[in-house]
């Protein structure tokens, strides 16, 4: 099969809307989220174990009723199966195993693709509301599976918890944890990834507001996602999206593991969904007892630090055939951290089904007859800190607009990382061929991984499109092909060093010094002393007058090096990756964006907002957010091309009563566009800051708003007022704007010091226009996304691309990848494929 036509659509199925996770080192391929190849953590020819037989190495002792398992590892134990409440993707793997979505993928009989499925659900996605000309729509529906065709399972000895064996799934179950979720007293992690973006439910964003004090009634009824029997008895879901979608992206966007059915019965017995599949406080209950399982496998179980165990699902209906291994047997691998080899080790003395090939050994087994080659479901680049002091002061300082940081942890943002010359060194500086080559990885230059596909329905795999072509065109161009060079690495560190001595930043025979987070102690062997020789060498010699010393970090857990590091631009340089959203990667460069939208940028330094004449498209020059936008749902544009003010807020009058309650006029102005609508104020948020200066929110239930004249008036009893015990107070007004069919949320604040002004007149802006490429076909999509990504290489948004991390994967002798055998059919593992294009066959 062409590997352009490559349905690797099992990768899809982990995150939903904009929902990205960040990847965990490569060397551990089973806590990647997107990972079909089975190449970490597979292995095992149902051996004894053994001494490992390799230089004293003690292997893992496996149960001997657990030999006839599916042989797997992970490097750590989160001590969780809960992904509603975590965003590493190692959990997000754990719950892909007992966890079934609405439909999955399932390689399809020619082992050469893949076919979509119902698992949940009992039908596909039907439009309600299809547009005549586009086919596009915002509402679908679907029939799940209920009563005796879907029962809950556990292994837990615990009375209460083993009641639930064999229950059957009720209708409102499949509602419960979206309640749960997105209700923002509740906390959750992922619950606070809500938007209005791409695949988002129409009101769930606005539900989330509504909920910082608990669930909202009231506000659910706007949320549109409900459940109901038809007069035949079938049950259905009806979903409404914020913005018109094809039903194949409809199915894409609602595939996800976070969406299994729950009964509310059981979250309470838990003690909320923040509890569900953890071990309690105690110790006494295991995620055995607070777990329920709906998909092919169940929890049997979990010792702490040492192995995670789940067994068949007898009471999953398997009429498919499909996953039928009795078992899957996960060992904690901690000594992957420290020992690269540490899996290869294990897999040889038969404990893993499968495993990477390190560097260390790459020649002794690259070429033996249990080794396949992969392609790359994501990509491991080097995220860059490319601020100047006073911009990164601006997004992470005191008062920073993407998180605050105390004046005595501010980073020292290196004058060097900001110059464009300078970065252009580091890139061509790496050997891209070299060194994925030394390390068993796939080379790369790209910024997606070859699971992503611009036309999906089709296969059409991004990275081998004409316009992804032309867009990293500039970057490559006479160079090794990955954007090797060292003569244009030393030209632009030359060039770099010029600058910096006239700028007067350093003076000649100064060191830069620049420092690269990484994951794991290992990593400073295997990635980071190539990385550092590369950097140095060539900038050293190419006779600047300055010298470069780069250096590492390591933090105590792998993923440190986002949440400590990248996420509050506390570093140079980060190695890393996020991954998901493989269906929709023009929806997933939202997480190049500077406001951090999506929660997960990583690249600071440029301002995305800003409309840059050499990003042009449909004869017009755009900011990247602003294009991203438009093809994500649409946006309101000026003549210039920025976003523009849709409407302004100004108190007007604050009137103190007897009773200590405050009576608030607050004067709102609009846009008068054509083709831009606005429906009433969707809600009124007060806040402000308790004595300890916590920040708190409260909705304001009987705020009106006259329209007509332009007023919202409210009451803040004194009973609300009392909670703000500092001095500043404000209003949130929120607004609903509807352009092109789409709607998008927003809102705009006052403040109580303002002076009251009494009646205002608004000067808004009059001359806009909505533009939306949201019901554009893939083609002008694929266009859209290739000039979005030109402008993001260009100007390092992307990182430094190192590898994929595809590459040379060992498979035991009982393993047949890409016949269908039994090995092939785990949830999540066993696929992937070869460099030809064939599926894990040799």
């Amino acid at each position: 099969m062409n590997v352009k036509k490559l349905l690797a659509l099992l990768l899809a199925l982990v995150m939903v809307f904009s929902i990205v996770a960040c990847s965990s080192n490569p060397d551990d391929t089973t806590g990647g989220v997107v990972d079909p190849t089975g190449d970490g953590g597979d292995g095992g020819d149902g051996g004894d174990g053994g001494d490992g037989g390799d230089g004293g190495y003690t292997a893992t002792q496996i149960p001997d009723e657990y030999r006839n398992y599916y042989l797997s590892y992970v490097s750590e134990d989160n001590g969780t199966v809960n992904s509603w409440d975590i965003t590493t993707s190692t959990v997000s793997s754990l719950l892909g195993y007992m966890a079934g979505s609405y439909w999955t993928t399932a390689m399809n009989e020619e082992k050469d693709g893949y076919d979509w499925i119902c698992m949940l659900a009992k039908t596909f996605p039907e439009a309600l509301n299809a547009d005549e000309d586009t086919g596009l729509a915002t509402k679908y529906r679907f029939q799940v599976k209920v009563g005796e065709e879907l029962v809950y399972n556990t292994l837990s000895s615990v009375e209460q918890f083993a009641a639930y064996k064999g229950r059957q799934v009720e209708l409102e179950d499949y509602i419960t944890p979206y309640k749960a979720l997105y209700t923002q007293a509740n906390g959750l992690t992922r619950g606070a990834e809500v938007s209005d973006g791409a695949g988002s439910i129409k009101g769930l964003a606005d539900f989330y507001e509504a909920t910082a004090k608990g669930y909202d009634e009231e506000a659910w009824a706007n949320v549109g996602l409900s459940a109901y029997y038809d007069d035949e008895g079938n049950a259905w879901l009806e979903v409404e999206f914020t913005n018109p979608t094809n039903s194949f992206m409809a199915m894409y966007y609602l595939s996800s593991d976070l969406a299994i059915p729950i009964p509310e019965s059981f979250l309470e017995l838990v003690g909320g969904l923040s509890n569900y599949g953890t071990f309690s406080s105690d110790g006494v209950w295991s995620p055995v007892d607070t777990s329920l399982s709906t998909g092919y496998y169940v929890l049997e179980w979990w010792q702490k630090g040492k192995e995670i165990v789940y067994k068949r699902n007898e009471l999953f209906d398997n009429g498919d055939g499909r996953y039928t291994i009795p078992g899957i047997y996960l060992q904690v691998l901690t000594a992957i951290k420290n020992d690269q080899e540490a899996a290869l080790k294990e897999f040889l003395a038969g404990n893993l089904e499968a495993s990477s090939i390190p560097s260390t050994r790459l020649e002794e087994y690259k070429n033996d007859d249990r080794t396949t080659v992969t392609l790359d479901s994501t990509t491991f680049k080097l995220n860059m800190n490319t601020c100047t002091q006073e911009y990164w002061e601006y997004l992470f300082g005191v008062d920073g607009v993407i998180s605050t940081t105390d004046e005595a942890d501010y980073w020292e943002c290196e004058p060097a990382m900001s110059n464009t010359n300078f970065l252009l060194g580091l890139n061509y500086a790496i050997n891209r061929q070299e060194y994925a080559s030394n390390l068993g990885y796939s080379p790369s230059n790209n910024f997606f991984g070859s699971a992503y596909m611009s036309d999906p329905e089709n296969g059409i795999v991004y990275n081998y499109t004409q316009e992804h072509e032309e867009a990293v065109a500039s970057m490559l161009a006479n160079t090794d092909g990955y954007g090797y060079s060292l003569a244009l690495a030393q030209h632009y560190f030359k060039l770099a060093c010029e600058e910096l001595i006239a700028q007067g930043v350093y003076k000649e025979g100064d060191t830069i010094e620049i420092e690269i987070a990484w994951m794991e102690a290992s990593d400073i062997d295997t990635y980071h002393v190539y990385l550092k020789k590369y950097f140095e060498d060539a900038f050293n010699e190419c006779g600047g007058g300055l010298k470069l010393e780069v250096t590492s970090w390591v933090g105590t857990s792998w993923s440190d090096v986002y949440y400590v590091k990248m996420m509050y631009g506390q570093f140079d340089i980060g190695f890393g990756s996020i991954s998901g959203n493989t269906l929709d990667p023009l929806n997933f460069f939202e997480v190049l964006k500077s406001d951090n939208s999506s929660g997960f940028t990583l690249n600071w330094g440029t301002d995305t907002s800003v409309v840059d004449e050499d990003l042009v498209y449909d004869n017009r020059s755009w900011s990247f957010d602003t294009l991203w936008q438009a093809a994500d749902t649409g946006v309101l544009l000026d003549k210039e091309g920025s976003l523009m003010q849709t409407y302004a807020a100004n108190l007007n009058n604050i009137t103190v009563n007897e009773d200590g309650s405050w009576d608030v006029k607050i004067n709102v102005g609009t846009i008068d566009i054509e083709g831009v609508a606005y429906s009433e104020v969707t809600k009124v948020m007060a806040f402000g800051y308790d004595a300890d200066y916590n920040y708190i929110e409260v909705k304001v239930k009987n705020a009106v708003w006259d329209e007509e004249n332009g007023i919202v008036t409210l009451t803040m009893s004194a009973e609300d007022l009392s909670i703000y015990t500092y001095y500043f107070y404000g209003w949130d007004i929120y607004f609903k704007s509807t352009g092109g069919g789409v709607g998008s949320t927003s809102l705009v604040s006052v403040y109580q010091w303002d002076d009251p002004v009494g009646d205002y007149t608004f000067d808004m802006p009059t001359e806009g226009e909505w533009v939306t490429y949201v019901a554009a076909s893939y083609a002008e999509r694929t266009k859209i996304l290739s000039i979005l990504e030109k402008w993001a290489v260009e100007h390092f948004l992307t990182g430094l691309v190192l590898f994929g991390d595809g590459g040379y994967i060992m498979y035991n002798e009982r393993v047949n990848p890409g016949t269908g055998d039994w090995t092939n059919y785990i949830p999540g593992y066993g696929f992937g494929v070869l460099a030809e294009g064939n599926l894990l066959g040799k």
